[in-house]
């Protein structure tokens, strides 16, 4: 039987790298508690959906699975970016455009070269009525050259706001 499992994403570095991915916690656990799960039965800490930057070069990987020897783990962080703008989409769902705004505000924050959280961004301002600046967040989404779902949907809300 499988134990029903919540992904988190996570940041996680070691002397040599940046680890963004996903880790599993069993339901009704907490981070903190895989982290400090008995070491001396489980030496490595799995993480999916991995994205991994060498410090040394900023060259990153992508790969779909990784296991990193808990010993070299200096930090790991909640992924604030993926959390926040999770988030936003949620509200946005709720068509709560205020609070879907404050949680965008902190996806642009936490990443300010991701392109979709400034789509998201400039999407709650002009459902909460600022159109200069939802004008601005859609521009420089442009900027930083999104994938094209959100490439085309930034460029609509452009034409939607008007020259």
């Amino acid at each position: 039987m499988k134990a029903h499992k919540e992904k988190l994403r996570v940041i996680i570095y070691t002397p040599h790298h940046r680890i963004k991915g996903e880790v599993h916690l069993y339901e009704n656990s907490r981070l903190t508690d895989i982290l400090n799960a008995d070491t001396a039965t489980k030496d490595f800490l799995p993480v999916t959906n991995v994205s991994v930057t060498d410090l040394r070069d900023q060259s990153t990987s992508e790969v779909g699975f990784l296991s990193i020897n808990r010993k070299f783990i200096e930090l790991v962080l909640e992924d604030d970016e993926a959390i926040a703008l999770d988030k936003a989409k949620e509200m946005i769902a709720k068509r709560k455009f205020t609070e879907a705004l404050q949680f965008a505000t902190r996806a642009v924050k936490a990443s300010p070269s991701n392109a979709e959280a400034h789509y998201y961004y400039g999407f709650c301002l002009a459902k909460t009525n600022d159109l200069k600046g939802a004008r601005a967040a859609f521009e420089k989404c442009l900027k930083l050259r999104p994938e094209p779902a959100i490439a085309h949907q930034a460029e609509e809300a452009l034409h939607t706001l008007g020259s």
